[in-house]
């Protein structure tokens, strides 16, 4: 069957609607009155079959329940977010036939060929859900999503239809609930973070990992190989029967601000954006599992400014912040974020060697002791900037290049 966008409620036929069954009460009669049985037989078969049709789909659509539940509303590049449907009819009448439209997004459909596109929404699609329904019966559907890109995803709205047995009269109920899934960045695990960072106010430079005070330890966490051995603690690793290694609390109060500029990226296509974003968030996790704190700022429509911040809930901000920025022409980066950025943080710049203000940005901030590691898109030359630069090239590996290993 059609889907809604394309086929509006079928009208009844002409002889089951109101001019007809009233023709076919006045032949009815008529025949009754001419004693003429096979005519009133004929029109008040028609006449009461269309009155039980016009009757059982005013009924049809009271006590229909549909319900619809993602198993998780945040998921990561990669994952299968289960969708779980149902019908339920709460009543004593039967339904022998109800269809439920649901409206996904096309990126998150596995099987596009099982869908009808949406001609009114772009970039969604319509599947559909159909059943009979004895009194009280419920149906489920269970469907996957896969989430093959980052970004805010719509489930939904719903339509139902049904009708009479003998689809003479449909009828449609609209579910306007709308479920959001947040696709998170591709994040590649760094068992270590070899960019350039500086610590403004000790003008100190760590290419493994910010400075760290070997004799206080933060947390313990399982052993990763390339993991130094001196950090290993004994102890625990011992009581828990796994290696067990020291996390170093940072010897200063280092704060690491994650900085995206999101102009110039369309030029390039999709990948050196995702790219970018992926790297910003996959430095965001590393940090915030060694105990570090990170802010996140980007000239959006709306400015995008998340202070600093270290436990788990700052982190799952900070990448829902990251699941939703998208590529756009939009305003410079300084002077706004200068008074935003965080006093004697490292600066990490993602942007694009096509955004014209480049090399005054990097030297603005670098005024303010704020000198950036840039994280690059595309490979214009670049004049001599105040800048530690660390190039995104589309294929690259991710993970490789942030621990140094390109």
């Amino acid at each position: 069957m059609d889907n809604p966008d394309d086929r509006a409620l079928a009208p009844p036929p002409w002889l089951f609607g109101r001019q007809g069954m009233a023709l076919l009460t006045v032949a009815t009669l008529a025949a009754v009155v001419l004693s003429a049985p096979d005519v009133a037989l004929l029109a008040g078969t028609l006449l009461v079959a269309g009155a039980l049709a016009r009757g059982w789909a005013a009924v049809a659509l009271r006590r229909v329940h549909y319900g619809r539940q993602l198993l998780t509303y945040r998921a990561f590049c990669g994952d299968t977010v289960p969708l779980e449907t149902s019908l339920g009819n709460r009543k004593p009448l039967p339904l022998p036939w109800i269809e439920a439209w649901e409206r996904l997004p096309r990126a998150l459909v596995p099987d596009v060929a099982a869908t009808q596109p949406s001609v009114l929404s772009p970039g969604m699609v319509w599947l559909r859900q159909g059943a009979a329904l004895w009194p009280y019966q419920r149906a489920r559907w269970r469907h996957r999503l896969e989430c093959r890109r980052r970004g805010a995803y719509i489930v939904g709205p719903a339509q139902v239809r049904t009708g009479d047995p003998f689809s003479l009269f449909e009828r449609e109920l609209t579910i306007l609930q709308e479920q959001e899934l947040l696709v998170y960045p591709r994040v590649v695990p760094l068992r270590r973070l070899a960019l350039p960072l500086r610590h403004p106010s000790l003008d100190t430079v760590g290419l493994r990992s910010l400075v760290t005070d070997p004799t206080r330890t933060a947390a313990l966490r399982d052993y990763r190989p390339g993991d130094p051995q001196r950090l290993i603690h004994w102890p625990s690793t011992a009581h828990r029967g796994g290696l067990q290694v020291r996390v170093l609390e940072p010897a200063t109060s280092l704060h690491v601000a994650l900085v995206l500029d999101i102009r110039s990226w369309r030029l390039y296509g999709d990948e050196p954006f995702e790219m970018a974003v992926s790297a910003l968030a996959s430095i965001a996790v590393y940090l915030q599992e060694n105990g570090w704190p990170v802010a996140l700022l980007a000239n959006t429509e709306q400015p995008l400014v998340l202070a600093p911040g270290s436990d788990a809930a700052h982190l799952e901000r900070v990448l829902d912040a990251l699941a939703r920025v998208e590529a756009a022409f939009t305003w410079p980066l300084v002077p706004w974020a200068l008074g935003h950025l965080p006093r004697a943080a490292t600066t990490i710049l993602a942007t694009s060697d096509l955004a014209g203000d480049l090399p005054e940005t990097v030297v603005r901030l670098a005024a303010t002791g704020r000198r950036p590691t840039l994280l690059l898109g595309g490979t214009r030359a670049m004049p001599q900037l105040p800048a530690d630069i660390v190039r995104l090239l589309p294929g690259q590996d991710l993970a490789a290049l942030l621990e140094g290993a390109l």
